[in-house]
């Protein structure tokens, strides 16, 4: 026949691919961790190269050697989850200043967007490793705000979770005071995947209560409330953190008081703990008018997670025909996600439009296709509002009921009036 090559006999064209494509959200509960580890054998952890670091593995834990790296290992382990993390060591500084060593490994931590070094590295997690971060940590060094400007690794590590969309940068901020805190959350006012975390945590390491970074606990509990529900959608705060004494300074919180510090610090898009261990964060530190409707933590997660996980299972579709038949596959695959998730109570609802407009002969002709995806995320409950006053009615209620019993008693000294 015309449309085909010619040929003498009978052939079979096998397409055994799903026509409609499946549409998974994707792990996004891996940790991307980037510090220095002076100790670290050197042939299990090259500079500036991903490694899948298992938390269950003693013998690459044991190559790892002693350090902030492996004790934020330790803490992630003490949330009570097992996983892989996706680990870039840096380079380690020798200054015996520690204002040089700290601002040396900074510089390294934040490495080359260009070079794949540093943070960026973790942009080549998935193709060298396999794995690829739904959250950044580098606890100890996105706290400082030398010079009175933006901290360094937070800002990359913005960029970075930025680019791979369903990404949160956990960082820790100064522990000087609240307020200390507050300023640097503001640094990130405009950022819609930053989650300050104030103050430090106390823990147990095996040799004595130390102070450490509560970051690796913040990113940990998000990842095992993940792991119980099995999906990104479900808020991960008001649970206690498993693995922390407490924090490093008392945060006041005071149920129904606005001034308390924890509210104080969650307006300002700063999570922390209340109550010794209770984990209260549910916004991001996206503050700004422009953004703040997208502030909540359950929220951005949801829609980022949506978007990251068409991505992948639509590339099916490419190269096929532009033709009403393939747009319909498109059209229902998306469909049978979202439905997915407004059954996973992730939606309150959603709908898929075809626009005509959106969608002319000259996009169309370039081979083109723009479909409109419109859906809403369910809220989490963060401000639950009673409103009581006095009920006065109540008492007549009280007579009548009074009187009623009073009357079935049936006793000839006993009489009710109005």
């Amino acid at each position: 026949m015309a449309g085909t090559t010619d040929f003498v006999g009978v052939r079979v064209f096998s397409d055994l691919r799903s026509t409609v494509a499946k549409i998974d959200t994707r792990d996004s509960t891996v940790i991307g961790m980037v510090l220095p580890a002076p100790l670290a054998d050197n042939t299990a952890f090259p500079l500036n190269e991903p490694v899948r670091l298992s938390t269950e593995d003693t013998d690459q834990l044991t190559k790892l050697g002693a350090g902030l790296a492996l004790d934020t290992v330790s803490q992630i382990k003490s949330e009570g989850i097992v996983a892989d993390l996706a680990f870039v060591r840096v380079a380690h500084s020798t200054a015996s200043v520690p204002a040089d060593k700290l601002a040396a490994e900074i510089n390294n931590i934040v490495g080359s967007a260009g070079a794949k070094t540093g943070v960026y590295a973790l942009l080549e997690s998935k193709a060298h490793i396999g794995l690829e971060p739904g959250s950044i940590i580098a606890p100890g060094y996105m706290a400082d705000r030398t010079g009175n400007v933006a901290n360094a690794v937070a800002t990359a590590a913005a960029v970075v979770a930025g680019k791979l969309i369903d990404c949160i940068v956990f960082a820790d901020t100064p522990v000087t005071n609240r307020e200390a805190a507050a300023t640097w959350a503001d640094d990130f006012a405009t950022a819609l995947n930053m989650v300050a975390c104030y103050p430090q945590a106390v823990v147990n390491l095996g040799a004595g209560n130390v102070t450490r970074p509560i970051s690796a606990h913040f990113a940990a509990a998000m990842v095992r409330r993940d792991k119980e529900v099995g999906n990104p959608y479900k808020a991960f705060w008001n649970r206690p953190l498993q693995g922390i004494l407490g924090p490093s300074v008392p945060v006041g919180y005071t149920d129904g008081e606005i001034t308390s510090d924890a509210n104080f610090l969650n307006q300002a898009g700063v999570g922390t703990v209340i109550e010794g261990k209770l984990l209260w964060a549910p916004f991001t530190t996206a503050t700004d008018p422009t953004v703040a409707s997208w502030r909540s933590i359950k929220k951005i997660r949801t829609r980022r997670a949506i978007e990251k996980a068409m991505l992948r299972p639509l590339r099916q579709y490419l190269s096929e025909d532009i033709h009403p038949d393939v747009v319909s596959l498109i059209y229902r695959a998306c469909d049978q996600f979202l439905s997915d998730l407004k059954t996973l109570k992730a939606l309150i609802d959603y709908e898929l439009v075809w626009s005509k407009s959106m969608n002319p002969a000259s996009i169309l002709e370039a081979g083109a296709l723009r479909v409109k995806a419109r859906f809403a995320e369910t809220p989490d409950l963060v401000d639950l509002q009673i409103y009581d006053e006095p009920m006065p009615e109540a008492f007549d209620v009280l007579a009548a009921a009074i009187a009623a019993s009073l009357s079935q008693l049936g006793l000839n000294g006993v009489r009710v009036t109005a």
